[in-house]
């Protein structure tokens, strides 16, 4: 009998889904003094970072020299997102989701603001790049998912939703191939999935999960996208079905799994990403020291790639990790920046990795909890 505490996660160590392994190439101050680096996102030709003190700083991607300086927002930036090599978006605390082109050193080219000045903690635009959708705090008692037409001049807005969810809408993410298919998450516990076609909020809510917990990160992943992770702000994953709603996996907290023999030191998670290449899903996990932890997530269990040592000494807020090309940027609330990259195998330097297995992880098949095997989302 276990008094209702959820079994431990297993894990195990496979470091060999990540070769060669990322090491510590350099780290760049930000900024001197009390600025914690927010988000950081990436393309061939700028490492962008946004941070506390409202800017957004655009870097050489590999001698982390600064090229420029963007300032607009008046209030916390909460998101930045880059499409292609010359635009990237900002949303913030002030109201306003920004459009810049990096090619110029004016302001944004275009701004789409909220009429009430909503506070917007989160944003996408949708595969066609027809429709920005953006999301807000609590405002009295409304939390706001405001639309607006990307293509036009003006930020008038085209619709708003204000019943599908009670409190802070952290997350805003359009299915990656349909425009017409938002997912939405919440401080509420919901993840709220719509039917974009005619922009009726009610019609057009299509499923919603319950998650049990404040959300902190979602996201589609699988060949499809059919699936979907979460990660909440009480450091619990979980695994979802996008089509039905249903629960593939609850892992629960994530800190169970640090384990002083492997090195691992696990207290919050950062984000997920899905590797379309491998099929495969990994959490980015932090320590409160600073180290940055990789793991395989599979059906029921997660693996231990990597723990990523001396780039920080306090918490990482943001990653980007450029698998194909073999980088990783971080950023942390000790106003630092760094840089790893891929570096060739040598010999194994972990007693670990003698004893891991001797064939290489695949990735399994998904379970709906209490349902029929479903096919798999690698």
């Amino acid at each position: 009998m276990n008094d209702g505490i959820p079994p431990p996660i297993p894990i195990t160590f496979e470091p060999r889904l990540i070769q060669p392994p990322l090491a510590l190439k350099q780290t760049s101050a930000f900024s001197h003094g009390d600025i914690y680096i927010f988000d950081i996102v990436a393309n061939s030709s700028n490492m962008i970072v946004s941070a506390s003190n409202h800017e957004i700083k655009l870097y050489n991607p590999t001698t982390f020299a600064i090229k420029n300086i963007l300032k607009f927002h008046t209030d916390t930036i909460t998101q930045i997102k880059a499409h292609g090599e010359n635009i990237l978006m900002s949303s913030s605390k002030d109201g306003s989701v920004a459009v810049w082109d990096l090619r110029t050193d004016a302001g944004p080219v275009q701004v789409f603001n909220t009429p009430a000045k909503d506070p917007l903690l989160s944003f996408d635009l949708n595969s066609s790049e027809q429709i920005l959708a953006a999301g807000s705090e609590l405002v009295e008692y409304d939390a706001n998912i405001h639309f607006f037409d990307a293509r036009s001049n003006t930020s008038a807005i085209v619709k708003t939703y204000s019943e599908s969810h009670s409190d802070d809408i952290t997350n805003i993410k359009f299915h990656p191939t349909n425009p017409a298919r938002l997912m939405t998450g919440s401080v509420d516990g919901l993840i709220c999935q719509f039917d974009l076609t005619d922009m009726d909020e009610e019609e057009g809510l299509m499923v919603v999960s319950n998650t049990g917990a404040s959300i902190n990160r979602i996201g589609y992943f699988g060949p499809n996208a059919e699936y979907i992770y979460c990660l909440s702000h009480m450091e619990t994953l979980s695994l979802w079905n996008s089509e039905d709603a249903d629960a593939i996996h609850q892992f629960g907290d994530i800190r169970g799994v640090s384990n002083p023999a492997m090195g691992l030191t696990l207290d919050y998670g950062i984000d997920c990403q899905y590797e379309p290449e491998s099929g495969r899903l990994f959490l980015i996990a932090g320590s409160n020291e600073g180290n940055i932890n990789i793991l395989h997530v599979k059906a029921d269990s997660l693996q231990l790639c990597q723990v990523m040592s001396g780039g920080h000494s306090e918490i990482v807020r943001s990653t980007f990790w450029d698998s194909k090309r073999g980088i990783l940027y971080s950023g942390g609330e000790d106003a630092k920046l760094g840089l790893w990259n891929s570096e060739p195998i040598t010999t194994a330097t972990s007693p670990l990795a003698a004893s891991a297995s001797s064939r290489h992880s695949s990735p399994l098949q998904l379970k709906s909890e209490g349902k029929s095997s479903r096919s798999s989302p690698y």
